[in-house]
């Protein structure tokens, strides 16, 4: 009979290390150092010329924009730029394919990055026609849209979390705005539902 060797908790601890070790390892060796922070897979290009600090800034751009979920930004374009003596940035983050790009507006303040505004419309067409469809069913929209293509083309945005749980809860939405309609609607696109409409424009 072959006796079996059993583990002790020393052995198993070591091995635990080694392979936390190696995880650790790859991926650094990927390119994504430390936690929450975006891989930077994308070509960066300044506006101008680049600020001796832009490394830092692209750093903390990387760390705040994100694309829609499931695909990656192609290529990012900073522009720098002065307002009242503070240092302001245009971040505009295109997706392969997408025709319309994201805009992120920055402060730039004792070299920290903080968000002012966005506008988000670098969303895959299969998406953007999706949510069309949702919400052209709500009733409110389908009774105040005209029939046929005189409903116009929507805007289709992105919003993000923290914007959504104003009016809805904390998870990235989509928008779909039609102008000439002066009407918009909210649309979840996990639950595949409208979840809130109002009236815009005049």
């Amino acid at each position: 009979m072959t006796p079996t060797t059993k583990a002790t908790p020393t052995s198993t601890l070591t091995l635990i290390i080694l392979m936390l070790t190696i995880s650790i390892a790859l991926t650094i060796g990927a390119g994504c150092v430390g936690t929450g922070q975006n891989c930077q897979s994308y070509n960066v290009t300044w506006t101008g010329a680049q600020p001796d600090d832009h490394k830092m800034i692209e750093t903390q751009v990387s760390r705040q924009i994100t694309p829609y979920p499931g695909v990656a930004y192609s290529n990012v374009t900073i522009s720098k730029s002065k307002k009242d003596g503070d240092t302001h940035l245009r971040v505009s983050a295109t997706l392969p394919g997408c025709r319309y790009p994201d805009l992120y507006d920055f402060a730039y303040p004792d070299q920290k990055l903080t968000r002012t505004g966005y506008l988000l419309e670098a969303i895959p067409d299969a998406t953007r026609q999706d949510a069309i469809g949702i919400a052209m069913q709500n009733p409110m929209v389908a009774g105040v849209l005209p029939d046929g293509a005189d409903a116009g083309v929507p805007t289709v945005r992105r919003i993000l979390p923290e914007t959504a749980a104003e009016f809805y809860a904390e998870k990235t939405c989509v928008s779909v705005t039609w102008a000439d309609a002066s009407i918009s609607a909210l649309v979840d696109m996990g639950t595949g539902s409208v979840v809130e409409t109002w009236m815009v424009g005049g």
